[in-house]
């Protein structure tokens, strides 16, 4: 017994049939387990199948196919990414046509819109202003009021206190609603001074992708639907360079108060 435990520890790696079958050991016979006999049958008349199942198992496809499409879907995002990056133009690259060239990627570029007078409106017709953009539209339950009236005090203080004049420009991302009409019924509740902007889908969504804004629809039932946006305000100076960008969390004493100073950098 001590000479067949030693030569179980030895040959570890050698199959079980070579080891009982050593002449130095008992019989073969007496030390094969019923169990052993039946596993070694088993391989014997399926060898043949277990060999081919080795190189095709089912388990590692499983793993394989997702594998494969994650790492597609992986390398679709990356070449999404370095096109971004290639669109991206920075400062002193590219034509100045609408684009703010301050600091970094260009944000904005040319648009031809319609206001709420069914005039159409292109960038050439607010260069020259301190302009302070929003995008929103009229059907807003709550942030939009909240984001228009902050606005509207705003450049009524800095209008009234600092003699500063800002070109409030409103552009909807809702033009299947958001007509002309509505625009200016809308925007008068506010500030009459607000310049309402709609347009085509089409050119919409292209100025939101210029100024890097984000909208969906979301909880659509037929015509009535909420949309989800992003709700920066752009301050732009009069070459239509992007300054300064103003989130939710800004109220209209300091909105002002920071536009105020941005203004005092340049002298204005």
């Amino acid at each position: 017994m001590p000479v067949l435990k030693f030569s179980l520890f030895s040959h570890g790696k050698n199959s079980a049939k070579s080891l009982f079958s050593s002449t130095r050991c008992v019989t073969p016979k007496t030390f094969h387990s019923s169990r052993y006999m039946r596993a070694e049958n088993m391989s014997n008349r399926n060898g043949h199948f277990l060999e081919g199942q080795s190189h095709s198992s089912p388990f590692w496809r499983s793993y394989l196919i997702p594998a494969g499409v994650l790492g597609g879907i992986g390398g679709a995002l990356l070449i999404m990414h370095m096109n971004d990056e290639k669109r991206a133009i920075h400062k002193g690259q590219g034509s100045n046509d609408g684009c703010s060239t301050l600091k970094g990627p260009v944000i904005g570029g040319p648009f031809s819109l319609i206001d709420s007078d069914d005039k159409i409106v292109t960038e050439k017709d607010i260069r020259g202003n301190w302009i302070l953009l929003y995008f929103g539209y009229t059907s807003s339950p709550d942030v939009g009021p909240a984001e228009l009236s902050k606005l509207a005090k705003a450049i009524d203080t800095l209008e009234s206190k600092q003699k500063i004049k800002i070109r409030p420009v409103f552009v909807t991302i809702d033009p299947q609603r958001d007509t002309p009409s509505q625009l200016r019924a809308y925007l008068k509740e506010f500030d009459e001074r607000i310049m309402g902007l709609t347009g085509p889908v089409g050119a919409i969504r292209q100025m939101a992708h210029e100024y890097r804004v984000f909208f969906k629809k979301i909880e659509e039932d037929g015509d009535d639907y909420l949309v989800e946006s992003s709700h920066n305000m752009y301050l732009m100076n009069p070459n239509l360079e992007i300054v300064r960008t103003f989130g939710l969390e800004y109220n209209s004493e300091q909105l002002s108060e920071d536009i105020h100073k941005e203004l005092q950098k340049t002298g204005t």
